[in-house]
């Protein structure tokens, strides 16, 4: 009688599939923490222009990219050149306070609502981050925040919880650790290199400096102001004191200088000029002079709001009016126009 061959028991087979899928997974484990790791940014990064995030933080430019929030497309994450050309939507969520550094963009998905993204899953409001392709999204915290900016490895955020009410906290950019900084009400945009300047939020609204360093603060000055920028030696704000109009203080000289008598709303400004907003009950405009108030004129009649900066163009928004931007030339004559490449871009032109 023959001899019967006995069957293949799959023994050996099924060793070798699970010794693959061992490697497999071990591979992808090594490479996702990896691409985990953010590398740290340069020292003196500072995600945004102080003036920009006192206007929400719209428009975030660097390394000649702008990357901005664009009003004909929900508040959408963009990228285009300083011209305009290019246009790229990265993210399809509404976004505020956009900062970058490094590789990377963080920013604050301003809707509670979920939402579908490039390299995203369905998402809430919160501190985010992501490559500047608008891939590899990753949820830092869920905290809601009023104003945040990055300095170097660290996001200061004005938080909010229901023990400690608003808050100063400080989020590693890596999402591993957050802290808080100050039981006050501190908004950080007024960033200059490793300073935050800011208001006293208890009672005076003095000028107030923040060491990121050591997260020290201390007095700096006593003038009762909002929303301080610092340019070059001369810190800018609105002069509370003086009816809420436009001042610089001179930090060589230890003076004030008034450099506009009109009420203002809110103010952004560059190396030459200070862009703002005439608070008036009649004749209400966005205004522009000079950077040492020798010089003023008028760009546009009406109410905006939500001025942002970039080298090439000063973009602002019809107050009450999320759908609509508004841009003219950051220096030179002023020409009000429709941000039409962001409207083309948003209609799929």
């Amino acid at each position: 009688m023959a001899s019967k061959k006995k069957k293949n028991s799959g023994y050996i087979p099924l060793i070798i599939v699970t010794i693959l899928i061992l490697a497999i997974a071990i591979t992808i484990s090594a490479v996702s923490k990896l691409s985990a790791k953010v590398p740290k940014n340069p020292k003196g990064t500072v995600g945004n222009f102080a003036g920009n995030l006192y206007n929400q933080g719209l428009f975030c430019e660097d390394d000649g990219v702008v990357f901005f929030s664009n009003s004909y497309d929900k508040g959408s994450l963009y990228s285009m050149n300083e011209d305009g050309s290019n246009m790229k939507k990265l993210l399809s969520a509404k976004v505020e306070y956009i900062n970058a550094g490094g590789d990377y963009l963080y920013y604050y998905m301003a809707d509670s609502t979920t939402s579908t993204g490039l390299g995203f899953l369905r998402r809430v409001m919160g501190i985010y981050r992501c490559k500047k392709n608008g891939k590899g999204g990753t949820t830092l915290t869920r905290d809601p925040s009023l104003e945040m900016v990055l300095v170097d490895n660290s996001i200061y955020y004005m938080d909010y919880s229901k023990t400690k009410g608003v808050h100063l906290s400080k989020l590693s950019t890596d999402g591993k650790t957050n802290e808080t900084v100050s039981d006050l009400m501190i908004n950080p945009s007024g960033v200059y290199g490793d300073v935050i300047y800011y208001t006293n939020p208890e009672n005076n609204h003095f000028l107030m400096v923040l060491d990121t360093v050591n997260d020290s603060s201390s007095e700096y000055a006593r003038i009762n102001m909002w929303n301080p920028v610092r340019l070059g030696n001369y810190i800018y704000f609105i002069d509370i004191d003086g009816n809420y109009r436009l001042s610089r203080y001179s930090i060589n000289d230890n003076e004030v200088e008034v450099l506009s008598k009109d009420r203002v709303d809110c103010y952004n400004l560059n190396t030459d000029y200070i862009y703002y907003q005439k608070n008036d009950a009649v004749n209400p405009c966005l205004k522009r002079i000079s950077i040492d108030g020798s010089y003023e004129e008028k760009v546009i009649d009406g109410n905006y709001t939500a001025i942002n900066v970039t080298d090439r163009y000063v973009y602002f928004k019809p107050f009450a009016d999320e759908t609509v931007t508004l841009r003219t030339p950051s220096f030179g004559s002023i020409n009000v126009t429709e941000f039409e490449e962001a409207k083309a871009a948003a209609l799929g032109e």
